[in-house]
């Protein structure tokens, strides 16, 4: 079966890759391991992260071992210890995710350096390196790659489930155009599900606690069928009250409310052919995700127009507010996230000979969801067009999202003695619709609403690609890669503006066109060993990010394309690696640049409301630092897990108007001259990032023991937008996380005291200027919260 190939790993490369590809070797091999002591201590799982061999005991922290060793990661599409992966991977274990109730991406970013997560508008915003998305409208693609089991999640209001029964999380930094393809300019993320077992085994956990009072429960079973199947099932209940309210209506908001669950089924007909079967549902129905009021945008200005909200007065004769505590929301109506998300994929793999492996990944996934919020985020019931004194064309926003997407990806793996290679296609086809409507009254339509931006995107791509590694000598191991991809893309839109003297009125003119790209990425690189302890790499790489056109944008009769082009990168990364008995150690630099980057752009217009906004090809970039992971296994009790970075990532060309400059909103915008944000910081792009993650477990003399953890993250100052503007930016903070945990002598049962966010700052994850209603919102990672997790493992 797959997964026993994960099992071992030795000194010796030829010896790896021959038990990756043979079951029986690896078996083999595993006994191996257990004769030898020096063996073993290479084998044990390490501090960090847990090897894939038994998903069903990852609750126990992997210090209690005594001795780190390797995980076994897939980052390049084959089984290889992650000493021996020349990349800047992260991975993090079940383990690790359970100590301190980690379930969203959001908390990853306090687990692994160079990575940050924001959302905005229901949108989960990725960056690594520096390099993420950055618009907040529907069409355009992620620029970082997220994927589970191998299967992309393309749209990036998608990749918000699935973190739940997990084996581990592998990040990969910096651009993998040649193995992931589009959209992983930034990097990739992988999500490993816990598979089946081939014997009973399972587990229930019971999570209460936290002044949000949380409800928490996580349950898996795995074991054998029949002779040949096996199957998995896990589920997940979060049920959570809200860390805020909506003052005005008295709701809480912040809240959650979501069900998961999974099932896989395992079907090994012969010993060369197994075939996994996957089914996952995702939902949530709660008041989440809705921006939170931080300052107006225009504050003391003299245009009549971009008054502060909070000195305006109702059509009712009442005073309009925000609200009074900086978690809570003070609007006429409570935000709504509602979703529903579902995926079923099948996994063939055929070892057609002791060399060749053949497999087959087919995944269905299908994604809907609704969401509202006041974009005024205040209690006033209309709000005045720019420049005139009508009322009831309120920011209220109402975007409801549906997506589908099939794909399929057909893989050859070659495995000799000095030749490792993988040769694939790869193919998508992606339907996304939008409906984008601001305005009084969104929900019922009883009041025409001012904006429309509706409109569909149809996506069709495919790619083959090839990646090598070819072993010079037992030392030098030369790799090269190239994946050439083709993409077609059409878009057909339904947008329109109305005044209060007019009402609503589409757009004569309607975007209903396509345009179809191609791009060639390759990519090369040295490994060298001067000793088997040691890895030396170099890697140079290009990837890109498709080409593709808002969803709703607006057609003039100038205009000729609604599309940007593809935005690419060229990046460079040495490093070395490190792992020798209770040290593994592992350094890498890098350089980067990107052109053509995809931003939104504001510009003057000659009538009300006097700006407007487009997607351009607009920047470039540059970014260059350093990352170091240091783990050791300092005694048998403590373990110590260290990771840090450096990053400088800057703009070398950008030009574009301030949405937040006032006169933009008046008829003199014509005057507003373009800003030269040259030189200015990226987005999400904290200059040093450290995490710092000690565990000393302690042993009893009944048989149990107790361990403690700590994860402490440290972020610099990093801005929420390309002009670097104070008020939309989070300054440098540090978060500390803990756990206490028990596990009795049984080996089975445990409890697990854990608190997160201990000192109870105040984190923005993201900020947007909302100009047409002359705010500044952002989202908050979640304050403190605490819980007692009860756990029963068989």
């Amino acid at each position: 079966m797959p997964e026993i190939r994960a099992l071992a790993r030795v000194p010796l490369r030829a010896r790896l890759l021959s038990a990756a590809t043979h079951p029986l070797t690896a078996l083999a091999l595993t006994a191996q391991i257990a004769a030898s002591p020096s063996a073993m201590a290479q084998a044990a799982p390490s501090p960090s992260a847990q090897a894939a061999t038994e998903p069903q005991s990852s609750e126990e922290p992997a210090s209690t071992t005594g001795i780190p060793g390797e995980i076994i990661v897939t980052a390049q599409k084959r089984a290889q210890a992650l000493s021996d992966v020349s990349l800047s991977v992260a991975a993090v274990g079940a383990a690790q995710l359970q100590a301190n109730n980690t379930v969203s991406l959001e908390g990853l970013q306090t687990l692994v350096p160079s990575i940050s997560f924001g959302n905005d508008f229901n949108f989960a915003k990725l960056f690594i390196r520096g390099i993420g998305l950055s618009s907040s409208l529907p069409g355009v693609d992620p620029s970082v790659a997220f994927h589970v089991d191998g299967v992309v999640v393309s749209l990036p209001q998608a990749q918000l489930g699935s973190m739940f029964d997990l084996e581990r999380v592998e990040v990969l930094r910096g651009p993998q155009g040649t193995l992931y393809g589009r959209n992983a300019t930034g990097g990739a993320i992988n999500l490993i599900t816990a598979k089946p077992t081939d014997h009973l085994t399972g587990y229930v956990r019971q999570t209460i606690g936290g002044e949000a009072l949380l409800t928490q429960t996580d349950a898996a079973i795995s074991g054998p069928l029949a002779h040949g199947i096996s199957a998995r099932i896990a589920v997940q209940r979060i049920d959570r009250d809200g860390y805020g309210v909506n003052e005005f209506t008295g709701n809480t908001i912040d809240n959650a409310h979501q069900w998961s669950v999974r099932g896989h089924l395992m079907l090994e007909p012969t010993e060369k052919l197994s075939i996994l079967l996957t089914g996952e549902l995702h939902t949530e129905k709660d008041r989440g995700l809705a921006v939170k009021f931080r300052e107006v945008s225009f504050p003391g200005t003299t245009i009549p127009s971009l008054t502060a909200l909070g000195q305006r007065t109702n059509p009712d004769g009442s005073q309009a507010a925000f609200a009074k505590n900086v978690r809570d929301l003070n609007t006429n109506l409570d935000p709504i996230n509602d979703r529903r998300q579902y995926a079923f994929t099948g996994v063939a793999t055929y070892d057609a000979s002791d060399a060749l492996t053949i497999k087959s990944a087919t995944s269905y996934r299908d994604f809907r969801a609704y969401f509202f919020q006041d974009f005024d985020i205040s209690s006033y019931t209309g709000y005045p067009l720019a420049q005139t004194n009508a009322v009831k064309t309120s920011a209220n926003h109402w975007q409801p999202v549906w997506q589908h997407q099939f794909s399929e990806e057909l893989q050859a793996n070659y495995e000799s003695q000095r030749l490792h290679a993988i040769l694939a296609a790869f193919y998508l086809k992606e339907h996304i619709r939008v409906e984008n409507h601001i305005g009084y009254d969104v929900l019922t339509d009883t009041d025409p609403y001012r904006v429309q931006f509706d409109g569909k995107l149809d996506i069709e791509t495919w790619a083959v690609f090839a990646n090598a590694t070819y072993d010079l000598t037992d030392q030098l191991s030369l790799k090269l890669g190239g994946r050439y991809s083709w993409e077609k893309r059409h878009v057909a839109n339904n947008a329109g503006i109305g005044t209060a003297a007019t009402g609503f009125q589409l757009d004569p003119l309607q975007w209903n066109t396509s345009k179809t790209w191609t791009d060639f990425s390759p990519s090369a690189g040295l490994e060298y060993r001067p000793s088997d302890p040691v890895m030396l790499y170099f890697n140079w790489s290009r990837g890109f990010k498709s080409g593709t056109a808002e969803i709703g944008a607006r057609r003039s009769a100038t205009a000729t394309t609604p599309f940007v082009n593809p935005e690419k990168v060229e990046a460079f990364e040495g490093g070395i690696k490190y792992s020798k008995g209770t040290l593994q150690a592992n350094l890498a630099i890098f350089y980067q640049k990107l052109k053509n980057g995809q931003f939104q752009r504001s510009f003057p217009i000659p009538v009300a409301p006097y700006f407007a906004s487009s997607l351009d090809n607009a920047a470039a970039s540059r970014s260059y630092g350093a990352e170091v992971e240091f783990r050791w296994q300092a005694t048998r009790a403590l373990a110590l897990d260290l990771s840090a970075a450096y990053l400088n990532s800057k703009f070398t060309d950008f030009h574009s108007t301030n949405p937040l400059d006032p006169v933009l909103f008046g008829p003199n915008a014509s005057t507003v001259v373009p800003e030269d944000l040259s030189g200015n910081y990226t987005r999400m792009s904290p200059k040093w990032t450290l995490n710092f993650n000690p565990t000393y477990r302690i042993p009893l003399a009944s048989g149990a023991n107790v361990t403690l953890g700590t994860n402490i993250a440290y972020r610099s100052k990093q801005y929420h937008t390309e002009f670097n503007d104070d008020r939309l930016s989070q300054k440098a903070y540090t978060l500390i996380d803990a756990n206490v945990r028990y596990k009795h002598s049984d080996g089975r049962s445990s409890i697990n005291l854990w608190v997160k966010n201990l000192t109870d700052k105040l984190v923005w994850a993201g900020s947007y200027a909302v100009a047409t209603s002359r705010t500044i919102g952002g989202t908050l990672m979640a304050p403190r919260t605490y819980g007692a997790t009860f756990g029963y493992e068989f």
